[in-house]
């Protein structure tokens, strides 16, 4: 029975450490796309300019992800 209760404990950690590193990741991309967000967020409202769904397209046409 006790070697049962330390597998249970094993696996206990192991999957606690994977959320860890999990939660870290997400922690770290939802920094990265504010940084990326920011600037727009707090950019002046004339700084914008209106792009219908066709000049969003002609623009990225081409672009390979």
């Amino acid at each position: 029975m006790a070697a049962d209760n330390s597998i249970h404990v094993r696996a206990g950690e192991h999957i606690r450490s994977l959320v860890r590193r999990d939660l870290q990741g997400s922690n770290e991309v939802w920094a990265l796309l504010k940084g990326e967000l920011e600037p727009g967020l707090r950019a002046e409202e004339s700084e914008f300019r209106a792009a219908s769904a066709h000049d969003v397209i002609q623009r990225n046409q081409g672009r390979s992800l």
